[in-house]
């Protein structure tokens, strides 16, 4: 048996392998920082009319055909984010999907893509155009609640809410085998009213695509009132068979951070670069900006996170090997030490957690 030291050089070696892949290149896209609904938790500065231009696009063209030109990557996840990404289908999402796909193709490097939607756009049109260009497409779509709250939170313009029709695409986007996760955005007032969302999902639990991903909205206190609806929401569902990040109070066990893959970047619709998208988009939080010539010029923000990328306490920490505790949250920690406030019996719950989703891939 390998001893403390030896396993915790191997842990640390494994997962600069998993974040270092030179076989991956994960990139996202904000296509626009407008948005067509309003949430109060909402930490980005909307921006009316903002649109990446053809110039940029054109430049991230070239970035990405320099990526794959030498060879060494073997797939492609592009990732829409924003403001609402849908907003600019047919202006930039669907034209890019068509030149990436293309770029694709020449290097021989499979395609993938994402999109976090409010769902409101994520029509049978739009739907139908994704598809036509790759078959491998996730949706992320946030509920804050049943109808009631979610429709005191995501208003149109006119008032009327909008949890129906995002049902409604939703649902429809199972169908049509896009992998679809639900986000729930629980707070102490809403997170029971999710037993509804998951009922009005109920003929399709079973569906491999379809995935419950419950988050607590930052804003809320991680207390144990909190963690007592959490409790009671698990007791109420427990009879449901469906997959769900349901059992862990700190996210997906499986799979770190976007942002702290080594080949990942956000590239804002001006052409900013930055790492994470769970920041505002401003220009002096970017680690850099895209050229015209296709390439990133990045500023000291870049190096001083990645030397920050693990903290003193994380090489000891039962949970390094699944942490999901991001590279971000970990380089802004104040005092050099973990940033999330873990008791022994919460790492054992994630633990088990890791062992539970490791057995249903």
């Amino acid at each position: 048996v390998p001893d403390l030291e030896t396993e915790i050089s191997e842990c640390l070696a494994e997962i600069d392998s998993k974040l270092n892949s030179s076989k991956l290149l994960k990139l996202t896209v904000n296509p626009t920082l407008d948005c067509n609904l309003r949430c109060w938790y909402c930490y980005e500065q909307h921006l009316h009319g903002s649109c990446m231009t053809l110039k940029i696009m054109e430049s991230f063209y070239r970035y990405i055909d320099t990526c794959l030109s030498n060879g060494k990557y073997e797939k492609l996840q592009l990732a829409f984010f924003g403001g609402e990404p849908l907003m600019k289908f047919d202006k930039v999402v669907n034209p890019m999907l068509i030149q990436v796909k293309k770029i694709c193709n020449q290097y021989n490097v499979d395609f993938a893509v994402s999109f976090t939607t409010n769902g409101v756009l994520l029509t049978h049109r739009v739907r139908t155009a994704i598809k036509s260009i790759t078959q491998n497409v996730a949706v992320q779509i946030p509920f804050d609640g049943d109808s009631e709250f979610h429709n005191n939170v995501k208003r149109f313009p006119n008032g009327m809410g909008s949890y129906q029709i995002v049902k409604n695409h939703a649902r429809e986007a199972v169908i049509d085998g896009f992998r679809v996760t639900i986000r729930c955005n629980a707070t102490k007032s809403n997170i029971h009213s999710f037993q509804n969302v998951i009922n009005d999902f109920e003929d399709l639990l079973s569906q491999p695509n379809l995935r419950f991903s419950f988050h607590k909205v930052w804003q809320e206190a991680d207390d144990d009132e909190f963690k007592s609806e959490i409790t009671a929401l698990k007791s109420a569902i427990s009879h449901q068979q469906f997959t769900s990040n349901i059992h862990s109070y700190f996210g997906d066990s499986m799979n770190p951070c976007y942002g702290d893959y080594a080949d990942n970047y956000v590239f804002n619709y001006n052409g900013d670069i930055f790492k994470c998208t769970a920041r505002d988009f401003n220009t002096k939080n970017r680690i850099g900006h895209l050229n015209d010539n296709g390439e990133i010029a990045f500023n000291n923000s870049a190096l001083i996170r990645t030397k920050k990328s693990l903290t003193a306490e994380c090489p000891t920490c039962r949970r390094l090997p699944f942490c999901p505790i991001c590279s971000q949250t970990r380089a802004e920690s104040s005092d050099g030490k973990c940033p999330a406030h873990i008791t022994p019996e919460e790492i054992t719950l994630n633990i088990h957690q890791f062992y539970l989703d490791l057995s249903r891939t």
